[in-house]
């Protein structure tokens, strides 16, 4: 005979606030990967532009938006420097919406939109998570609410030799610990160093890849740097796979408000 109170056991699928990960499955084609738009309303800047040019001539199979595309100016755990004027919640993200949708106008038909979740995207769950907790499960308090047709998640893993994600190593030599701790080749953004570390082991040849920033780096944006001298460079990156390998990742960078790609301008 048993003894003792019988306790039944109770499963809870427990949810995450975004997915881990997504696959993709390339053999051949073009992966391009931008990050930290910092999108404000009412700016452009050549980065952008050259991404919509690039992405009209090579016609990526996948688009990958790195984290940080939403500011959230008004809603991180800043206090602001004085009286700057800072965009709203409803502007920053009509604003990213219809960068995103340019974005899609100059993709090819069949193209995949992945967008990997940085910390500054964070700041509009967080701060409704935070301050009125007893809307969730509500319409239009999470994120992918708000952009149709994005898969979101922390990272991407392309074949099996390329990790995509915001954020993993800190400091100048991010990129280089990032291959090498990683075991494979990573691009990361958040940094905005825009640079390309090479690293090899006898397991072979792989790289760690800062993919810059998509806005301007002296920009209100970053109004807390106090203009003092920093390494961003604003540009993005270019993946080529061939017979499911990655070849040697490229650059596009932004000089003096042009934007090279392989040597050539494509946009001024």
């Amino acid at each position: 005979m048993t003894k003792g109170v019988i306790l039944p056991t109770q499963s809870r699928e427990w949810r995450q606030t975004f997915p881990n990960s997504t696959r993709v499955n390339l053999t051949d084609g073009v992966v391009i990967i931008f990050s930290d738009a910092h999108w404000w309303p009412g700016t452009r800047t050549p980065a952008h532009e050259a991404l919509l040019l690039l992405i009209e001539r090579m016609k990526p199979k996948v688009v990958i938006a790195n984290g940080d595309l939403v500011d959230g100016a008004s809603t991180n755990r800043h206090d602001p420097h004085g009286w700057a004027e800072r965009p709203t919640v409803k502007e920053e993200i009509e604003t990213v919406d219809a960068h995103l949708h340019e974005i899609k106008l100059a993709s090819p038909k069949g193209a995949r939109f992945i967008w990997n979740i940085g910390n500054h995207d964070l700041n509009f769950e967080r701060r409704l998570a935070t301050r009125v907790p007893e809307f969730a499960g509500m319409p239009m308090v999470r994120l992918e609410d708000h952009f149709d047709g994005w898969e979101m998640q922390w990272k991407t893993e392309i074949n099996d030799c390329t990790v995509v994600k915001h954020r993993y190593h800190n400091g100048i030599h991010a990129a280089y610990n990032n291959a090498l701790k990683s075991g494979k080749t990573i691009v990361t953004g958040h940094l905005h160093r825009l640079a390309v570390t090479p690293w090899v082991d006898y397991n072979g040849k792989r790289w760690g890849v800062d993919t810059g920033t998509l806005a301007n780096p002296n920009g209100p944006q970053f109004e807390y740097g106090e203009d003092n001298p920093k390494p961003h460079c604003s540009g993005f990156a270019v993946l080529t796979y061939k017979n499911g390998f990655l070849l040697p990742p490229e650059l596009v960078e932004v000089i003096n408000g042009r934007a090279y790609f392989r040597g050539e301008v494509i946009y001024e």
